[in-house]
């Protein structure tokens, strides 16, 4: 049986021994999905303590349905986290790198963790071994970074790019429902690729070059960066006609061919305000210029300001001085019911607020980041001395307060500013709370003229 056929063979009875490297939000879910569909799959990090909880059957943060599965594989010993990165590859026929691609402090891609992996790989035997890159990349990373160095020794083995396409807090059923892309330069690596993955997902494996596969993820992100930037600029724009976005949305999305995406108070998460950035810098070539998808970034990014204004503002109409003011921001994480606060819009708001003096209480359940503001475990504690409330992250305990106990322990006349719409405005505004959101100002009557 020839290497291809052997490997092949193995794939199909999940007899491969799977190594994943970088045990983030990406490549955690990733293990644990291999391991439950029956591969014996150890996981590799370089911090002691994400590996030291893993193994004790505990993980680092939160995702729906994450730790059962944590337990169930580790009790049948499909999986175990290691720091030994030469042992577990050497030990393994698939080598699948997960490892984060972030940006610099300048907005370009910082690609040391990726080198650091590929240099490590270069200096192990690789024969028959399939090498697949998950890490998102810049457009050209593959050809000019990743197989020139990992090829420094090596030239008899496997290699795919596979983008992942999961989301954060719903990683586990994403990783098993989404169609997946796979590209490769030749049809052996293509077999394997398209064999493994089709073992873990329901969706369809696409296959396609690695010039194109790099560039999907990259794309389909800044296609939903920029779709958010157009929904918030028109937020802005329904705040001066005294419209509420809402209803324009409902009405706008009833057409067939628009699907405007909802206004928020900036965009956050490891992904949408970062790919863009790798898109407009292919590996080792000038960066690329595009308006549309740098003003989209700026319009994003500038959302906690206008968060920050619309706080100065209601406090002003009610002849409030900001800096004798307090705000609660209810929610750091970046999006609902996850842990992860990476780019969340509450760092740049609670800067913003706390350099004009206001006093800024934080309360999230689910992150223990605090941004430097002031940590409240419980909202009734101290709705008292509030004169503004933000949300920010949409968790679902937070659509479990009572607007009127939040009434009843407010000082004066209460202000929510609710970027999610978890809250129903008709009630706030019959109990007596103003209400504001990001395209909506209650401010004239219904047919009246502007």
């Amino acid at each position: 049986m020839s290497p291809l056929d052997l490997q092949l063979d193995r794939i199909s009875k999940t007899h491969s021994q799977i190594c994943i490297i970088g045990l983030g939000q990406v490549g955690l879910p990733t293990a644990l999905t291999f391991s439950h569909a029956g591969f014996s799959v150890v996981g590799v990090d370089i911090n002691e303590n994400i590996v030291n909880s893993l193994n004790s059957k505990k993980p680092y943060f939160v995702e729906s349905g994450i730790e059962e599965l944590l337990v169930n594989c580790i009790d049948k010993k499909l999986f175990k986290a290691s720091t030994n990165f030469v042992e577990s590859v050497s030990k393994s026929d698939i080598v699948i790198v997960c490892v984060a691609t972030p940006i610099t402090n300048d907005v370009k891609p910082n690609l040391q963790f990726l080198e650091t992996v590929c240099l490590s790989l270069s200096k192990l035997d690789l024969k028959s071994k399939l090498i697949i890159i998950e890490s998102s990349i810049p457009p050209g990373t593959f050809n000019n970074l990743v197989l020139p160095i990992i090829n420094t020794n090596n030239n008899n083995f496997w290699t795919a790019f596979v983008p992942e396409r999961l989301s954060p807090g719903s990683g586990l059923y994403e990783i098993q429902s989404t169609s997946r892309v796979i590209g490769t330069l030749d049809n052996d690596s293509k077999l394997l690729t398209e064999k493994l993955y089709d073992k873990i997902t329901s969706g369809k494996i696409i296959t396609t070059t690695v010039s194109i596969a790099e560039i999907s993820k990259l794309v389909e992100n800044t296609f939903r960066d920029v779709n958010i930037a157009l929904a918030n600029e028109i937020s802005k724009i329904c705040e001066i006609y005294e419209i509420d976005i809402q209803e324009l949305l409902k009405v706008c999305n009833s057409h067939p061919r628009v699907n405007l995406l909802q206004p928020g108070p900036g965009v956050g998460g490891p992904c949408l305000p970062k790919d863009p950035y790798l898109l407009l810098n292919p590996q080792g070539n000038k960066p690329i210029s595009s308006e549309l998808i740098s003003n989209s970034r700026k319009i994003n990014d500038g959302m906690p300001k206008h968060v920050a204004n619309i706080v100065y503002d209601s406090l002003n109409k009610q002849n409030k001085i900001p800096s004798n003011s307090s705000v609660l921001i209810l929610g750091v994480a970046y999006k609902n019911n996850v842990s992860d606060s990476r780019f969340s819009p509450a760092e740049p708001l609670i800067n913003e607020l706390q350099q004009n003096g206001l006093s800024v209480f934080v309360h999230d359940p689910f992150s223990s980041e605090r941004f430097g503001a002031k940590n409240i475990d419980s909202i009734w504690d101290v709705l008292n001395i509030i004169d503004v409330i933000v949300v920010i992250t949409d968790h679902d305990d937070f659509k479990k307060f009572s607007l009127a106990k939040i009434k009843e322990k407010m000082k004066s006349i209460p202000i929510i500013i609710d970027t999610r719409r978890i809250f129903d405005k008709d009630e706030c505004e019959s109990l007596g709370i103003e209400y504001l959101s990001l395209g909506y100002k209650k401010s004239f009557k219904e047919g009246s003229n502007l």
